[in-house]
C-alpha cells in the first residue's frame, strides 16, 4: 500500500525537484504497512525519516554533527583527564588517540557519563591526547 505520491522532475520556476511523501508523525503508515526502506518527510519534527523494517528513524544531514576535538597532554602520572567538551556515557561514542595511536575503548580508557576520561595507565610526559566527540550525533 503506497504511503503517498512520488513526483519526479516537478518543475518549480526554473528548477526541478523530487517530491517525496510528507505529513505529520500521526499519519505514518500503521505497523505492518510500511515497507523496509520507505522514506518520507515528517512535518511534525521537520526531518526526513526512513523505515528500517521495525521503526521509523530520522536521517542526520552529513556535515552538521558538530564534531569537536579535545586535546590534553600527558605528564607521566595523570590517568584522569577532563573537563571534556561533552559528557560521555559510552566509550564507543568517542575516538581517542594518544600520541597518534588509536586507543581501544574499555581497555585503554573508560568514561562514566561525566566530562572526564580515565586511562588504564598514565600517559607519558608531553604525549598529546586527542578525543573526538559527537560521531554518533543525529543533530540535523
Amino acid at each position: 500500500m503506497p504511503i503517498g505520491n512520488f513526483a519526479k522532475n516537478r518543475r518549480t520556476g526554473n528548477s526541478r525537484q523530487v517530491v517525496i511523501p510528507s505529513g505529520p508523525a500521526s499519519d505514518r503508515p500503521r505497523v505492518g504497512l510500511p515497507i523496509f526502506g520507505s522514506f518520507r518527510f515528517n512535518t511534525t519534527v521537520g526531518n526526513l525519516e526512513v523505515f528500517d523494517g521495525t521503526q521509523w528513524k530520522y536521517l542526520a544531514v552529513a556535515g552538521l554533527t558538530n564534531v569537536s576535538v579535545d586535546t590534553f597532554t600527558g605528564d607521566g602520572s595523570t590517568t584522569v583527564f577532563g573537563s571534556m567538551t561533552h559528557a560521555v556515557d559510552n566509550e564507543t561514542d568517542i575516538l581517542v588517540f594518544v600520541g597518534g595511536v588509536y586507543q581501544i575503548p574499555g581497555t585503554n580508557y573508560t568514561v562514566d557519563g561525566s566530562y572526564d576520561i580515565t586511562f588504564a595507565t598514565a600517559v607519558a610526559n608531553t604525549v598529546p591526547i586527542n578525543i573526538i566527540h559527537n560521531l554518533n550525533s543525529t543533530v540535523v
